[in-house]
C-alpha cells in the first residue's frame, strides 16, 4: 500500500478553481418549433482577461412519445466558434413524454458565448428542456 501526502502546492489549483467556480441552469418550455436556442451568455459573467472553462453539462429534454431531439452545445473563443453534439440517452416515458438525458464531463472554453440548441423533429408539439452547466474561470 502506498501513502501519498498532498502538499499545499498540490492543493492550490483546487482552491483557485473553487474560488472562481460557477453554475448556471435554465428550465425552458419548448413551444412548437424545430429549433430552440437557450443562451447562457448573460448567466456566466466572464470578465475581461478571463476565460470560462465548462467542465460539466447535464440536461433533461422531454418530448411527446416517439419524437426525437438533438442537443448541441456552443461556445466561442475569440472569433472562433466551437460546437459539441451531446448524446441524449432515452430514460423512458412518463405521462406521454419521452425523457432524454445527457450528462457529459467535458472541457470547453469560452471568452463570451455559451449556449445550446435543442433541435426537434416535430415543429407542431411542445416539450421541455432543463440544462445545467458548471465550471470555473481562469486567466486568459
Amino acid at each position: 500500500t502506498e501513502i501519498y501526502t498532498l502538499s499545499l502546492h498540490d492543493a492550490l489549483p483546487i482552491y483557485c478553481r473553487a474560488f472562481h467556480a460557477f453554475q448556471a441552469w435554465h428550465d425552458q418550455k419548448l413551444t412548437p418549433s424545430f429549433n430552440w436556442s437557450i443562451d447562457f451568455t448573460n448567466d456566466v459573467n466572464i470578465p475581461a482577461g478571463k476565460r470560462a472553462v465548462i467542465e460539466l453539462v447535464t440536461a433533461t429534454i422531454s418530448v411527446p412519445t416517439g419524437e426525437k431531439a438533438r442537443l448541441r452545445f456552443g461556445t466561442s473563443l475569440g472569433m472562433a466558434p466551437s460546437n459539441f453534439d451531446l448524446t441524449l440517452t432515452p430514460q423512458g416515458t412518463v405521462a406521454g413524454e419521452d425523457i432524454l438525458m445527457a450528462t457529459h464531463t467535458i472541457r470547453a472554453y469560452s471568452d463570451h458565448d455559451i449556449g445550446f440548441d435543442v433541435n426537434r423533429d416535430n415543429a407542431q408539439t411542445e416539450g421541455n428542456a432543463t440544462i445545467c452547466i458548471s465550471g470555473y474561470l481562469v486567466d486568459a
